[in-house]
């Protein structure tokens, strides 16, 4: 499983990326479209080329860096063994010490405790782009339909 860490050179920002993340920063880049399952050396390969065309969480400017071992290395270890299975952000230290087997962060696991529903954006089967819900212009038994925001959109 693929793991590194990105940072921002203008504002300091750093987070861990797992593999599911990775790729969806690539396609938010408009690469990996086709592939739903890309194999782990392609997902390799075109983050280190394009990581300089990711844009930080932060603040929003482009051009990323992979953070070097050494400083990766002075960060907790906790930060790179237990990622939330919703929003892949690196879970406490001390929900690790009181549930040890937490696939959770706080945060996610409150919204799942109250049964609010988490947005997972939904991705074109043909070219991987992602999926808009419009209302639609026919008719039918629905009104609303999901439409691919690809360039060219697919016609689903």
């Amino acid at each position: 499983m693929l793991s590194v860490t990105i940072g921002c050179k203008a504002c300091g920002w750093q987070t861990c990326c797992g593999q599911q993340e990775i790729e969806r920063r690539l396609r938010k880049l408009g690469l990996l479209r086709r592939a739903a399952d890309p194999p782990e050396d392609l997902v390799s390969e075109l983050f280190s080329t394009n990581l300089s065309r990711l844009a930080c969480d932060a603040c929003g400017s482009t051009g990323l860096l992979l953070v070097s071992d050494d400083v990766a290395e002075a960060q907790d270890d906790w930060q790179q063994a237990a990622l939330c299975q919703i929003c892949n952000q690196p879970i406490p230290p001390e929900r690790l010490e009181v549930y040890p087997e937490a696939e959770r962060c706080v945060a996610c696991q409150d919204a799942e405790d109250r049964g609010v529903e988490t947005f997972e954006p939904d991705f074109c089967p043909k070219c991987g782009a992602l999926l808009e819900l419009r209302v639609s212009r026919g008719g039918g038994i629905t009104r609303y339909k999901q439409f691919c925001m690809g360039d060219p959109p697919c016609r689903l």
